[in-house]
């Protein structure tokens, strides 16, 4: 990831009691500095809006939140642009990071399922983009029922039929026509 926006920072000494509720949206141009130039994803953000509550216990913080996001980029199957909403609820659990650093350290399971912060500040930024990653489909479809490309003339099937035909075996498993098994 690269360089972030500092909006996102929280203070921890100034963080209230009952806990700090924020509200905000980020577009395309926040989402593409998250990450530096060869790590960027195939898709782009139309416009991520996230609803969080930050609390602390001791030296730990909680972030719950739901995030709504929309996402763009081509259809798995006919190529074309594409707008699909994504979404869900996350947490993290967040604690100081320790000074000594064991390197045949291992970790608990516990352990895996906590992030760590270091100072006074948190930022919410890497987090937020990390759970629009992870929400991506593993498929970006236009429609469930897209018929995507003909596979030899590349025609959209979508906008209407071509005149390739079905039946037209490709050359290299013509030879497994005339396999037979006998019993």
């Amino acid at each position: 990831m690269g360089s972030m926006s500092d909006s996102l920072k929280i203070n921890l000494t100034i963080l209230p009691e009952e806990g700090l509720r924020l509200t905000f949206s980020k577009d395309a141009a926040w989402f593409k500095e998250c990450f530096s130039e060869d790590d960027r994803p195939e898709f782009s953000l139309v416009k991520a809006d996230v609803n969080c509550l930050i609390t602390r216990s001791g030296d730990t913080i909680y972030v719950r939140g739901e995030l709504a996001a929309s996402i763009s980029q081509d259809c798995d199957r006919c190529l074309e642009k594409t707008t699909i909403p994504i979404g869900g609820d996350f947490a993290y659990t967040l604690v100081p990071e320790k000074t000594e650093i064991a390197e045949e350290l291992e970790l608990t399971a516990d352990e895996l399922e906590t992030s760590h912060y270091r100072g006074d500040f948190i930022d919410l930024a890497p987090m937020i983009c990390e759970q629009i990653v992870l929400q991506v489909p593993m498929k970006i479809l236009c429609a469930g029922d897209c018929k995507g490309l003909c596979p030899h003339c590349g025609k959209n099937l979508n906008t209407g039929s071509c005149n390739c035909r079905s039946d037209v075996v490709d050359d290299r498993l013509a030879v497994l026509k005339k396999f037979r098994v006998k019993n």
